[in-house]
């Protein structure tokens, strides 16, 4: 980094790449490749935000490591450098599995993420059986209890992949790194290839192709196969530790210890840990946050963020991230999708529609065996919906009210409608005009706003806000 003063800070500016309008997480460090990039924002930490036909992973950004501080780790004291490590998606478990398998093996690694059931970030699944989430005490009364929101007795019983749905590899780079870590966890049984034409493109008028030019993986037991493989290749080193539901608040999670020259973590009020060394694996959002109370000001000005669906012809002085919708919902089985769409289809990509970006079907990606789909009852399927969608419905994402979600569901399930020419959202209903007024009756007859805020078929749904989503610009080197 440029700047007078130097501190022991890594930082991990974590990219979700997108691939036909797809997301998917980026490996960092040792995998990582040189990048086109649309934008030109100045000069800083390497990375890469990939055209729509590329997978690219983000490398990271270090200051000079010339700090000796003594760091008095909460599990381990034994002197050698320690590490922690904020964020455990795909970009955090990369540099933790860098760093203890790769690193002459010096340093001790600590991954804190605050996922409940198990690391993963955007290439996160659910999983049949998972437990809930006890109940919040202090959650707002407006917004849809923790009993209410995950009581998921339909979607409970199947696995489907919430963020990431895929990885798309281009078939004309075949030689890179990226693509021989895709084949190694193939080998290993960590990712499955999809089947040919499974993987379609869908226009607006709905024209359906497959796409022929990438070559699409999935988790073999869900995206989140990926992380827990990573986790597991991490953990053969005696010096790599995970500590999971763990929310380092970006407000007062961390703090600079200048008298020791280490970094303190904490949260809930209580000490995690001093460190050496500290990488944030996180979103914009958060980095950005995390990063404001310290002394490396020229770290912290390369993680300043803006939010929204787009990004000047410039690049922006800023990164821009947008937000993006996760519904999955619960249909019949033999659904009109089902019968609207090739029985061979997967997965599509909308690159041109206003609302939705894709549709994944998880009980096809996740095929039952034999005896299991003689006694299925349900399908299940995610659509992903685009960022200016996403701005538009925004609200708060730890707790989303309970008519944002109808709201968002009706609307989403909608527009695969429009596409498909089918009825699974229902027809909105026409509004009460008894009173006889005209004026109301030619504003209930033109109005476009559904109404029927419980699709019709629609037997069960889970909504989420990815808020910080996409990076959708980086910094570029001037190398």
């Amino acid at each position: 980094l440029s700047g007078k003063r130097k501190f022991s800070c890594l930082v991990l500016l974590l990219s979700h790449l997108t691939s036909n309008c797809s997301m998917t997480n980026a490996l960092t460090l040792s995998m990582s490749t040189n990048t086109n990039n649309n934008s030109n924002r100045r000069n800083g930490g390497r990375g890469g935000r990939p055209h729509k036909n590329q997978h690219k992973y983000q490398g990271a950004q270090n200051s000079n490591h010339n700090n000796q501080g003594t760091a008095q780790k909460r599990q381990n004291k034994s002197g050698r450098p320690s590490v922690a490590i904020i964020g455990g998606g795909i970009a955090g478990l990369s540099c933790a599995q860098e760093l203890v398998a790769n690193a002459n093996n010096k340093y001790d690694v600590t991954v804190y993420d605050t996922g409940r059931l198990r690391p993963g970030g955007r290439c996160a699944s659910r999983q049949p059986g998972d437990s809930m989430k006890p109940p919040d005490q202090n959650q707002n009364d407006d917004a849809v209890s923790n009993d209410e929101a995950l009581q998921f007795p339909l979607l409970s019983q199947y696995r489907y992949d919430h963020a990431a749905q895929l990885i798309a590899s281009p078939k004309n780079i075949d030689s890179s790194d990226f693509c021989k870590q895709l084949e190694q966890w193939k080998s290993d049984g960590i990712l499955q290839e999809f089947p040919q034409g499974s993987v379609c493109s869908i226009s607006k008028n709905g024209n359906i192709q497959p796409i022929q030019d990438q070559t699409f993986y999935y988790g073999a037991n869900g995206m989140g196969n990926i992380p827990l493989a990573m986790v597991d290749q991490a953990k053969k080193s005696s010096h790599f530790e995970l500590e999971q539901d763990t929310w380092v608040s970006p407000s007062s999670g961390v703090r600079y210890q200048k008298n020791s020259g280490t970094w303190k973590l904490q949260a809930k009020g209580k000490t995690l840990g001093y460190y050496d060394q500290l990488i944030i694996a996180h979103n914009g959002k958060c980095a950005d946050r995390i990063m404001s109370k310290t002394p490396a000001k020229d770290v912290h000005s390369l993680l300043r963020v803006n939010f929204n669906p787009t990004v000047p012809a410039h690049g922006g002085k800023k990164m821009t991230l947008n937000s993006l919708y996760s519904v999955t919902v619960v249909l019949p089985l033999d659904s009109e999708w089902s019968r609207a769409l090739p029985p061979d289809f997967v997965c599509g990509m909308l690159a041109d529609h206003p609302q939705v970006r894709s549709l994944t079907c998880q009980t096809r990606k996740y095929a039952a065996t034999s005896q299991q789909q003689q006694e299925q009852e349900h399908e299940v399927w995610t659509i992903l919906s685009s960022a200016t969608f996403g701005k538009k419905h925004k609200a708060s994402q730890e707790f989303l009210p309970s008519e944002v979600i109808d709201k968002v569901t009706t609307l989403l399930v909608q527009a695969v409608d429009g596409v498909l020419k089918t009825s699974v959202g229902g027809t909105p209903e026409p509004n009460d005009s008894s009173s006889g007024d005209k004026q109301d009756a030619q504003q209930t007859t033109t109005s476009k706003k559904p109404t029927n805020i419980k699709p019709s078929q629609v037997l069960e749904n889970r909504v989420q806000l990815w808020g910080a989503a996409v990076p959708l610009n980086v910094w570029k080197n001037q190398e």
